[in-house]
């Protein structure tokens, strides 16, 4: 569609008004409410466990060891939501996402920062994010919920296109951390609905479906204005 803007034409399909409605606000997309308060949490969370750092980087714990063990957790979570056990997955799930916090954090502090380390953490966080797909959906096929087993691989694939794109931008040197579904908010979504039960959970892979793929179009549009903006700008005046 020439001349369309997409995350425009997106925003008026009536589909997903409800969806996309608690997300709405002016200005820029990273600071729609959703995106602020995880944000928010996520500072809170650095603010608390700074300590925890401290003493990992006293102690030489290396933020690898910690990327690895944030994994095994995550594997733990999946198997205890094939279980049916949605709470103890969730529970488990933060626990991973605190070390995943934290592996950043003692890099950062701890001025061990590598390119390794970097791609390790990016590589460990999908596979991550397929096994907790993986352990929710082995869950709903147990369950005979046919249906929305089909939502949770629109919201799988929702999930790691939001990554993708944002790679592929960045491999044309281009920044692209806009939307309001980025990781955080999907796992903390993702846990929250655990911890409610089966219907929260439903109600989470049901909304993720909607907003991970509508910020796929989102990040897509927020390339294309960019890039057709950069030659404009390098032309002028």
């Amino acid at each position: 569609m020439q001349g369309v803007n997409p995350e425009h034409y997106i925003h008026n399909l009536p589909l997903f008004q409800p969806a996309l409605l608690p997300f709405r606000t002016r200005g820029s997309p990273n600071h729609r409410p959703a995106h602020l308060l995880v944000s928010q949490l996520k500072s809170f969370a650095t603010t608390v466990l700074r300590p925890v750092a401290q003493l990992f980087i006293r102690v030489g714990f290396r933020p690898d060891w910690l990327t690895l063990i944030g994994l095994s957790l995550n594997m733990v979570a999946t198997a205890f939501f094939a279980m049916a056990e949605l709470r103890w997955g969730a529970a488990i799930m933060l626990l991973a996402g605190i070390c995943d916090i934290l592996d950043g954090q003692v890099a950062r502090e701890g001025r061990s920062e590598t390119k390794f380390g970097a791609l390790l953490d990016s590589t460990t966080d999908r596979y991550s994010e397929i096994f907790l797909y993986f352990g929710i959906g082995a869950y709903l096929v147990r369950g005979g919920d046919w249906m929305i087993s089909g939502v949770l691989f629109f919201a799988l694939a929702g999930s790691l296109m939001v990554s993708y794109v944002r790679a592929r931008a960045e491999g044309l040197g281009e920044d692209c951390k806009v939307g309001f579904m980025q990781r955080p908010e999907r796992l903390v979504a993702l846990a929250v609905g655990g911890l409610v039960g089966h219907e929260g959970l439903v109600f989470v892979l049901v909304v993720l479906a909607v907003t991970t793929n509508y910020t796929v179009v989102e990040r897509l549009a927020y390339i294309r204005n960019k890039l057709k903006a950069a030659p404009a700008q390098a032309s002028g005046p």
